[in-house]
């Protein structure tokens, strides 16, 4: 596995040596530039993961590099991380208005650094799976449109003809349709896990704050939740899920919402995880919940489904 590539920016030489012996180059491979001039020659030359960017340098300095790289479509995505030992809010206010993911001030220790540069690359790591996944979705979305499309158009002339290859279509279609909801399933893991850590940004902010009001972290707790909001996770994907399931099974939702038409989509969607024949270990990491959670939501789904003790939720799901 390749390790992350860091592009230290500094002029001062013992900063940089420093930087690489706190962050152990068996963990990261390391470029160097003594200055902010000609950083997008060494970006073409080779684009790093993660820039450690120094706010002050004799030719051109943190500010302007910073822009230089955000103003360019080819670069502006690489997390920057600012580090500076200027007290200054307004250095940065500005670090965090022109693209930077984080701040350090100097003198900057080993902890703090080795943890501000893991949490980054994780953050965009998960970014890139999350949008990856999205549009290999959207990808497979479309190919099954493309070819909804051409049999419809096919059939208009010769239905008949095509009566065996409609059967294989709709098998096919199915199996791709349960590659969209297993997609889905994958998403909605992703998104818990985001939400756990949004929690624990949020909960780290509060304890912050009432130990001391004017800690420049709490700041840079915000701009990590910024990063998250950036992610642009949609917590809700009920109506995608819904469409998909549907294009498998089209009446299973109709049924439920007949028998008790206050079902919430969260209720539903337990039945359709049910229906997929998912065991409770895993609906239970799906919806993030503890298993004695789940006994009580799968309680109360029986009590609004009007079925009798004896009757199991999950066979009862499986012959709807």
């Amino acid at each position: 596995m390749d390790l992350p590539n860091i592009l230290i920016v500094d002029d001062r030489e013992f900063d940089r040596i420093l930087y690489k012996e706190y962050l152990d180059d068996s963990n990261y491979h390391f470029k160097e530039l003594n200055d902010g001039d000609g950083i997008i020659d060494q970006l073409k030359e080779e684009k790093p993961d993660l820039i450690l960017l120094d706010w002050q340098m004799p030719r051109q300095g943190g500010l302007e590099t910073l822009k230089m790289i955000k103003k360019n479509n080819s670069f502006k995505d690489i997390p920057i991380i600012i580090i500076t030992g200027l007290q200054d809010e307004k250095v940065l206010e500005e670090a965090f208005d022109y693209g930077s993911v984080d701040f350090l001030n100097k003198p900057v220790s080993k902890i703090e650094l080795s943890s501000r540069v893991l949490n980054v690359l994780k953050l965009v790591e998960a970014q890139k799976t999350l949008l990856t996944q999205k549009r290999e979705l959207l990808d497979l979305n479309q190919i099954i449109k493309n070819q909804k499309s051409e049999l419809e158009k096919s059939l208009a002339l010769k239905s008949q003809l095509l009566e065996t290859s409609v059967v294989e279509f709709e098998k096919g279609m199915k199996e791709k349709n349960r590659k969209v909801v297993s997609m889905e399933v994958g998403n909605s893991k992703i998104t818990n896990q985001f939400k756990e850590i949004k929690k624990m940004v949020a909960e780290a902010y509060t304890e912050l704050k009432a130990e001391n009001e004017s800690s420049g972290v709490l700041r840079r707790l915000r701009s990590i939740e910024r990063q998250i909001e950036y992610l642009n996770i949609d917590d809700d994907s009920w109506t995608d899920f819904k469409s998909a399931f549907e294009s498998i099974e089209s009446e299973f939702f109709s049924k439920l919402t007949r028998i008790n038409p206050k079902l919430t989509s969260l209720d539903l969607k337990h039945c359709a995880y049910i229906r997929m024949n998912l065991d409770n270990y895993e609906v239970s990491k799906i919806l993030n919940v503890e298993m004695k959670s789940l006994q009580m939501t799968r309680y109360r789904l029986k009590k609004k489904l009007k079925l009798n003790e004896e009757i199991h939720l999950r066979e009862f799901i499986l012959s709807v």
